[in-house]
């Protein structure tokens, strides 16, 4: 049987299109593939472009009810049980965090290095006292010292007379009126052998002695008291320029050490991060960073920046996103800003969109495999039925019973 449009509906007595269709349909399984493989590519790009984790933090506290904390002691947050997804008001007096090398800040560039306040340590203990160093003063002395022969204030106490001075200057001459203790306080800086080589040289060459161990038993044993030693100028520049490039690594070294040191908090407590590393301390940004400074200021500013970090007012408010306890028992909190309305909604949405395209992907993608194996079947299911309607097996026929 063949219709108008050359459709063949019947070809002899079993063979029935519209029987194979109705008996063994048609597996579309490659609409169910796209179907998977479109959601697929949807969830892979939310997964690029969009951070995931703090949507499903944020959907997961606001069903389970989370619960707001305020508290302005570390006892009231350790009563409080925080746990992820609480919405954290804090406001108390604590210490701006260390950056140490290797750790983790959201914010590389801190405006306070090396202290990162994004982070601070919350606890009862004292403040820690400022750092003192005995190379540093030592490495001061030496600079006053020179810079005080160098350049000499009228008030200045000198064992040359003020006419002699005067009369030194205007030959367009500089003199040292203590050259012994220059020479002692650089021995006492750099007492290793390798230490300030090019200095202790150009000192060796102006008291016109053999070897530094010369000199410095000379100056010890008070032979250079009221020795004076005139210079010209571009030698006196020349002897500056030596004393402060040869304190530099003195300072340097010494406040990258003080600054390490003061990574040593208390026991306990807690340590407050901002996970957009938001600075959480209401302080004056510095013009410039710490190791942006000469050498010879570093000192001063590391003191001064830790008068001012290590016991200072802060605040710090945002959702709970992660906790843990580290060795030293201090309890990390890391704080995401609350976000508003339009953003909980905003999460909420991708939320639900990534949970539906999930979804999306498993059933179809299911679907189409299972498809696929009824499609690859169909054929071998519709050539058995047409041999059965074609060839039927005959039962064989039970004996009657009496």
């Amino acid at each position: 049987d063949i219709y108008l449009n050359r459709h063949v509906a019947r070809q002899g007595r079993y063979l029935s299109l519209h029987d194979e269709v109705k008996n063994f349909p048609l597996q579309y399984w490659l609409r169910s593939a796209i179907i998977a493989a479109g959601a697929l590519v949807v969830v892979i790009m939310l997964w690029v472009s969009v951070p995931l984790n703090m949507p499903f933090k944020f959907t997961l506290s606001w069903l389970k009810g989370a619960q707001t904390i305020e508290a302005t002691t570390v006892d009231q947050l350790a009563k409080a049980h925080v746990r992820i997804g609480d919405t954290l008001r804090l406001t108390g007096t604590g210490m701006c965090n260390i950056r140490t090398p290797g750790s983790w800040s959201a914010k590389e560039d801190s405006p306070f290095l090396p202290f990162d306040c994004s982070q601070i340590v919350w606890n009862d203990a004292p403040p820690l006292p400022l750092p003192e160093s005995d190379i540093v003063s030592k490495a001061t002395a030496l600079m006053q010292s020179v810079q005080r022969q160098l350049h000499p204030e009228t008030d200045d106490d000198s064992r040359v007379s003020p006419a002699l001075r005067s009369a030194i200057q205007k030959s367009g001459m500089v003199l040292l009126d203590d050259f012994g203790d220059i020479v002692l306080k650089t021995n006492d800086l750099c007492s290793a052998k390798d230490d300030c080589l090019r200095l202790k040289n150009a000192l060796v060459n102006l008291g016109n002695t053999r070897n530094w161990e010369a000199l410095t038993k000379r100056a010890t044993a008070g032979k250079l008291d009221g020795v004076n030693v005139l210079l010209r100028p571009v030698s006196a520049e020349s002897l500056e320029n030596l004393v402060t490039t040869s304190t530099a690594p003195f300072v340097m070294r010494e406040t990258s050490r003080a600054a390490q040191a003061l990574n040593s908090p208390a026991p306990g407590g807690f340590l407050i991060a901002s996970d957009e590393g938001s600075v959480l301390v209401n302080q004056p940004w510095p013009a410039v960073s710490l190791y942006d400074y000469p050498a010879h200021e570093q000192w001063s500013e590391l003191r001064r920046l830790a008068g001012m970090l290590m016991h200072t007012p802060f605040h710090a408010e945002g959702i709970v996103t992660n906790l843990f306890t580290d060795a030293n028992g201090t309890q990390h909190i890391n704080l995401h800003r609350i976000p508003d309305r339009s953003g909980l909604w905003r999460y909420l949405g991708i939320t639900l969109l990534l949970l539906s395209m999930l979804g999306c992907m498993a059933y179809h993608g299911i679907q189409a495999l299972r498809r696929y194996q009824r499609h690859r079947q169909r054929m071998e299911e519709i050539q058995k039925y047409y041999e059965s309607c074609l060839n039927p097996v005959l039962l064989p026929a039970s004996d009657p019973q009496d």
